[in-house]
């Protein structure tokens, strides 16, 4: 019988991820997204109306109407002049209403993390980045597999990426999250957010696992790729070809690199990148990274 138990790497909710350490600045950031919205929420209505406005306009300004309607059109021009200003001052004021945040790490710090930053584009630049998104065991006699494990995978990017909600000296190092909400790793926290809550995890509570995984690839394989072995599409329990199977054809086993990256509020996200060397080049620096930053602060 198939085993379809399946493990799932997704994180907790976003509203229960945050490290207690970071509670207070999670909830000045909800009161300051909360009056964003409320602003947002006048900018629309306001748009709704000029648009109304400017749609009666172009109405009235039709020549025949416009004898009848000459005092009507100088008060709604003097309307739409108002509403636009106030258009104006809203729009820049949503586009202020974000958390400064100054980040104060030391000049070794600084160093640090500008190294991972620079080995995170060289990770974003690789050719293949999935997100693993579950794994189950095969039944190899039963399924006619090689593999010992099949996993749901999509791929993903990384870039460089400012947030909506924090201006910062600091661009974050974003993970896309296929199943949840993207990581963005700033030099003292991870921020996540969704649509109606935040997490801020504390890069002290946070660990990263590399692993060196050889899988068999039924897709093309990435150009930085390197091919360990073969594999029989139908394969007997020890990985002989099924001869059963006269259409039977190999199927090239992979080597890529995994980071693990988890903490104990609930964290936990797995990526699959193509080149493994640069991922495991990113944990070893990451955890250089962190080990600073605690011995930092004692």
């Amino acid at each position: 019988m198939i085993d379809l138990d399946k493990v799932y790497f997704n994180s907790k909710a976003v509203g229960k991820l945050s490290s207690q350490n970071l509670i207070e600045l999670k909830d000045i950031l909800h009161n300051i997204d909360k009056e964003k919205s409320k602003l947002q929420e006048s900018f629309f209505d306001i748009t709704r109306k000029i648009e109304s406005i400017e749609s009666s306009l172009v109405w009235i300004d039709w020549f025949p109407a416009r004898l009848f309607f000459k005092r009507n059109m100088s008060s709604k021009k003097e309307a739409l002049f108002t509403l636009r200003e106030k258009s104006k001052k809203l729009d820049c004021e949503i586009k202020n209403h974000q958390l400064r945040l100054e980040i104060k790490i030391s000049d070794k710090l600084e160093s640090i993390f500008g190294s991972l930053g620079y080995q995170f584009n060289n990770l974003a630049s690789i050719d293949k980045a999935w997100d693993v998104t579950t794994s189950r065991r095969t039944d190899r006699v039963v399924e006619r597999t090689a593999a010992d494990n099949v996993i749901e995978r999509k791929e993903v990017r990384l870039t460089l990426s400012d947030s909506s909600k924090i201006l910062c000296d600091y661009q974050a190092l974003n993970f896309g999250n296929a199943n949840g909400d993207d990581l963005h790793i700033y030099p003292q926290f991870i921020l996540m957010e969704s649509s109606h809550d935040i997490a801020l995890i504390d890069i002290q509570h946070v660990t990263i696992d590399f692993s060196f995984v050889n899988f068999i690839e039924s897709e093309k394989v990435p150009l930085d790729s390197n091919i360990v072995d073969y594999a029989w599409e139908k394969s007997n329990k020890d990985g002989s070809r099924d001869k059963r199977f006269t259409d039977n054809y190999q199927i090239p086993i992979v080597r890529y690199g995994e980071l693990h990256l988890k903490s104990k509020s609930g964290l936990n996200e797995v990526y699959m990148f193509s080149k493994p060397e640069s991922a495991m080049t990113f944990k070893k620096l990451f955890d250089e990274y962190k080990s600073a930053l605690m011995k930092d602060d004692v």
